[in-house]
Parts: C-alpha cells; sequence; structure tokens
C-alpha cells in the first residue's frame, strides 16, 4: 500500500510557481495614487486634505522602507508638475517624468531633490 501511494505522488503533476519578486522590491517611481480621493469626491470640500495626508504617510512609508534598503529616500511633498513633451515643461525646463520631478539641463535630464538630497515625486499637472 505505502508503495502505491508512493508511486502516486511521484506521478502526480508538481505545482510550479512563477519566479517571485525580489526581496524588498518598492516602487519608487510612482507614488501611491492618492489623487483618486479627489476624484471621487469633487464636492467635499475636506478631499484635498486627505489627498495630502495620504500622499504624505506615502512618503513617510516609502522613507523608512528606503532607509532600512539604503536607497534613495523620496521627499515628503509630492508637486504637481506638467506632463514630460509638453509645452509647459519645455518653457519651465521642468518635467514629471514616471512620478519623478526632472529638470532640464544643457545635455540631458537631472534628477530634482530637496534639500534633505531626497527625491521629488510629482503629479501631472
Amino acid at each position: 500500500m505505502r508503495l502505491v501511494i508512493g508511486f502516486v505522488f511521484l506521478l502526480s503533476p508538481l505545482v510550479v510557481y512563477a519566479q517571485a519578486k525580489h526581496y524588498g522590491d518598492v516602487s519608487y517611481a510612482k507614488p501611491h495614487d492618492c489623487s483618486i480621493i479627489t476624484q471621487q469626491n469633487p464636492l467635499n470640500p475636506y478631499a484635498y486634505l486627505f489627498r495630502n495626508h495620504c500622499e504624505q504617510s506615502d512618503a513617510r512609508y516609502k522613507q523608512s522602507v528606503a532607509k532600512i534598503m539604503g536607497r534613495p529616500q523620496p521627499s515628503t511633498k509630492v508637486l504637481v508638475v506638467p506632463a514630460h513633451g509638453s509645452s509647459e515643461a519645455k518653457r519651465y525646463g521642468a518635467a514629471c517624468m514616471g512620478g519623478l520631478v526632472m529638470l532640464r539641463i544643457k545635455n540631458g535630464w537631472e534628477q530634482a531633490l530637496d534639500g534633505d538630497r531626497r527625491y521629488f515625486a510629482c503629479r501631472v499637472k
């Protein structure tokens, strides 16, 4: 009987899992979409306060994870910046690319940093 059960286990298909994400993979480029709070509640005068609170708590969480992992930390401020390729971005020399604020320099783009050397996250204008 044991031989039959052992043989069934050997012939039964094994469950195969896809390769999991690496430990500590955190999306630093895109901030958590807190703007949905204001989109779903346009008449609520407090929706902007809740959105700002959501963005700041998300930034603090990402700061703590980045500090533990030894990676660059985000700023607690989320800026409203024109989208990359728009006429406003060309005029001002600043654009929102993938959730990061980028500044135009002579040979390309440079990431905008605050006074504590933390990178700014952005929301498209």
